[in-house]
């Protein structure tokens, strides 16, 4: 993706428009955490799109309430998909970038349509439930793409009104947006075997970093943990590379990086206590804050890595112009 150039006009409409498709998605994930937690996935059968064989069920329980709750809102989401894709389509049918954007979720829409389609027939089997999430991630993460590519078609200048060179490595922000996501998905596989407390302990699990003995729960537990704290790490070390390049670093991309860093520390927390509360009602709390937290982290974390690059792509083609020093060239 090239950054638009300066001339070209800002759709903040369609921006905003995207924005609001990208909440309401996260809206969905949060929702589609707390069916599963709340064990309402079966609440309207193995009906689809009926709930219990109905277009509006009896609500005979809270389970039936909150499984139809998730459906709707999953159409509420169909509405804005929908809404981008007229727009772009109205606007920038000859821009591939924000046509290929569009189209892209458009696609991934009715993909998750059909994925939780198959996750009722199978009767909320781990594995259709993970493609879900992953599908409904990747459904987020086009939609912050686009609303970021649009706002941010230039670089921002540095203080001596130069054009700002990359003070963070495209690749460390890959990595760590790489990280995050797996982070996610690793733990929706833990809870989606029920190994969210086969780990006795933590950090380790029963003093061990890798439990290989205690048996494939325990050592799926921990590969969470191991992600966890290798995406840590990663985001330790890009903070520190923020603060020492301060002035080098785009005011956006900073915020961007410290989002995530601070709802990392937020998610180890809501890890922990996963581990060590066994109330249910607070479990219940904790373990739908637990995934809302991760798709927060991982959506923080794909700004950062689309301002990184298109930062270093504007500051190639000024380099390529001979507007700008070279991106070796030091601060």
């Amino acid at each position: 993706m090239r950054p638009m150039s300066r001339t070209e006009p800002i759709d903040r409409g369609l921006a905003w428009l995207a924005i609001a498709t990208a909440v309401v998605t996260f809206l969905m994930i949060v929702i589609g955490a707390i069916t599963r937690t709340s064990n309402s996935g079966m609440g309207c059968g193995t009906y689809w799109p009926l709930c219990n064989g109905q277009v509006v069920p009896e609500f005979a329980s809270t389970q039936v309430a909150i499984e139809y709750g998730h459906r709707l809102f999953a159409l509420l989401v169909a509405i804005f998909v929908g809404l981008v894709a007229i727009q772009a389509w109205r606007k920038h049918r000859t821009d591939p970038r924000i046509r290929t954007l569009a189209v892209a979720g458009v696609v991934l829409y009715f993909l998750q349509a059909g994925l939780g389609a198959i996750t009722v027939a199978l009767s909320n089997q781990w594995v259709s439930v993970l493609l879900h999430l992953i599908n409904s991630m990747l459904l987020l993460a086009c939609y912050l793409v686009l609303a970021v590519a649009i706002l941010n078609p230039t670089p921002e200048m540095s203080r001596d009104g130069g054009t700002a060179p990359a003070a963070v490595p495209v690749i460390e922000l890959v990595l760590a947006t790489a990280l995050a996501f797996l982070v996610a998905i690793i733990g929706a596989a833990v809870a989606g075997n029920g190994a969210a407390k086969a780990c006795v302990g933590w950090p380790l699990c029963r003093g061990e970093i890798w439990p290989a003995s205690q048996g494939p729960y325990q050592m799926l537990n921990m590969l969470h943990r191991l992600a966890a704290g290798g995406l840590g790490i990663l985001l330790l070390l890009l903070v520190i590379q923020v603060w020492a390049s301060h002035d080098s670093v785009p005011a956006n991309l900073r915020r961007a990086l410290y989002v995530p860093s601070v709802l990392y520390l937020v998610q180890a927390a809501l890890g922990a206590f996963i581990v060590l509360i066994n109330t249910p009602e607070a479990l219940f709390v904790i373990r739908s804050l637990h995934v809302a937290v991760a798709a927060a982290t991982w959506s923080a974390m794909v700004v950062a890595s689309i301002l990184g690059w298109l930062q270093q792509q504007t500051v190639s083609m000024k380099v390529e112009e001979g507007l700008a020093p070279s991106m070796t060239t030091s601060n």
